[in-house]
């Protein structure tokens, strides 16, 4: 109960205590939560099929964040739609921390560049917990067009025959499209696009030589390029990957513009009390520290890249503006969702 007395400004400072009071109250449930947290299961949707990279990055770290956090973390399939069933699915859920999501590149920061009307937005609707993993991209392509393999080669043999030389990728919008336009673009070439649905039929026509190129991740490419059936021309890494160390990075062939790896990580949604999202980063950053997970991400042929939340949230904030600036300067045409 407040008591008023009579002195100059008693008035506000009246007010002010009763400021205090409230701002005080209202926190008291967040922090509640957030001293409990866990108390029971957290689920961890993945906006792709099982045995895609996304839910093979969510289930190397699963085990351990389970052991740091005390409490058992399901992982959940959602595809389709582009990632967006998945994404809608945990931006409705309660801000918790009890339903969280794997995001990528294509769903938190080419999305937003490539549809008419976007049913979330990557920024506003989640709150950054921590990336898990880079997965560098790897050119490869047909002897045909590197018989030396080597990309100043393929470079060469773009510009004699410009619009000829075919790449495949997962479909307009992709990733594996907008890396190859990027490309284009960094390089003053042009190939024929030929999407497919998904990258597999793409790799399959590569091998019966119907297309020239894909522009694919190090960790699905690998055994292709060991078997020596393609030439590996360049990786999209900041250093050389350590399964292909006679693999040129881009930066290396006078391309750094093109480096930087797609990546993976962990949002909740937006207004998750930061003790929770804080408690799942400790968690994350645990798991990706500890031996084993680190081994099968080097099988996998991507690299643990802890973050805090704040580092992830600009590295969405600034791979949103990069794929932006591409897609204006491509002319891209937004797909109506």
């Amino acid at each position: 109960m407040g008591v008023f007395t009579h002195h100059p400004g008693g008035g506000c400072v009246f007010a002010l205590g009763l400021a205090a009071v409230g701002l005080f109250a209202s926190s008291l449930p967040a922090r509640a939560e957030a001293a409990g947290f866990p108390d029971r299961p957290i689920t961890l949707v993945v906006p792709m099929a099982p045995g895609g990279p996304a839910d093979t990055a969510a289930r190397a770290v699963q085990v351990e964040m389970s052991k740091k956090l005390g409490q058992t973390i399901v992982i959940e399939n959602r595809a389709g739609a582009g990632g967006s069933i998945a994404v809608n699915m945990v931006r409705r859920a309660a801000p918790d921390g009890y339903t969280i999501l794997i995001a990528n590149a294509s769903t938190h920061a080419i999305a937003p560049s490539i549809y008419e009307r976007l049913s979330y937005d990557p920024v506003k609707d989640f709150a950054p917990v921590g990336q898990i993993v880079v997965s560098p991209g790897i050119l490869v392509a047909s002897h045909k067009v590197a018989p030396d393999c080597k990309l100043a080669t393929f470079i060469a043999n773009l510009k004699k025959a410009p619009g000829k030389i075919a790449f495949g990728s997962a479909g307009t919008g992709t990733l594996s499209h907008l890396t190859g336009a990027r490309f284009e673009a960094a390089t003053g070439t042009q190939m024929l696009h030929v999407p497919y649905k998904g990258l597999a039929p793409a790799i399959n026509d590569l091998y019966a030589g119907q297309i020239d190129v894909v522009f694919d991740s190090v960790s699905s490419a690998l055994p292709h390029v060991q078997s020596g059936k393609f030439c590996a021309l360049a990786v999209q890494s900041a250093a050389r990957i350590e399964a292909l160390p006679d693999v040129p990075t881009y930066a290396e062939a006078g391309l750094p513009d093109l480096n930087s790896p797609t990546w993976y990580g962990v949002v909740a949604p937006a207004h998750t009390p930061p003790a929770v999202v804080a408690a799942l980063n400790t968690a994350l950053d645990s798991a990706l520290k500890d031996p084993v997970v680190v081994q099968a991400f080097d099988r996998m042929g991507v690299y643990a890249a802890a973050t805090t939340p704040e580092e992830y949230g600009e590295r969405i904030k600034q791979d949103i503006a990069t794929w932006k600036q591409l897609t204006e300067q491509i002319h891209f045409e937004k797909i109506q969702q």
